[in-house]
């Protein structure tokens, strides 16, 4: 039979205790970190993103997003609702308007039509039964890019 014998005093008692600790603090900094990246909708990822908001509405809310579009308007919209807009292509001479509904207490200042970049956190909302709605935090007008089209979802 052996017998293991560890002799730890305070000081290195006290190394492990602040290693173990320093690792636990950098592990929850790590997952704050990963938890709160911002989602950058691109011309190649834009569809299918907004797709998988609206498929898993819990997954995507309280995300921050950051895209660009232009204003688009139904009729039926409050002075501070707009959608972040984007022309889908479907074939060579047919498109579809997609994008998120956005929410921003000054969006009565911003024209239909004028290209914008957002930054934004998507919610959970309603129109016309649930679905993920960017809260807008920061709202800039842009030129409009080369690329305006984006394409259907993977």
């Amino acid at each position: 039979m052996k017998i293991l014998n560890i002799n730890l005093d305070k000081r290195r008692i006290g190394f492990i205790l602040l290693t173990a600790i320093t690792i636990l603090i950098f592990i929850c900094v790590f997952i704050l970190l990963m938890n709160n990246r911002t989602i950058e909708m691109t011309t190649e990822n834009y569809t299918t993103i907004l797709k998988n908001a609206h498929l898993d509405i819990s997954k995507y809310a309280g995300k921050k997003v950051h895209t660009s579009g232009y204003i688009f308007r139904a009729p039926d919209f409050s002075k501070t609702q707009f959608v972040i807009a984007r022309d889908m292509l479907i074939s060579d001479d047919s498109a579809n308007i997609v994008g998120f509904l956005c929410e921003y207490p000054y969006a009565h200042e911003f024209e239909n039509n004028i290209w914008v970049e957002i930054y934004g956190t998507i919610i959970k909302g309603d129109y016309y039964g649930p679905i993920p709605i960017i809260k807008v935090n920061n709202i800039n007008k842009i030129t409009t890019p080369n690329d305006t089209f984006v394409y259907p979802p993977n």
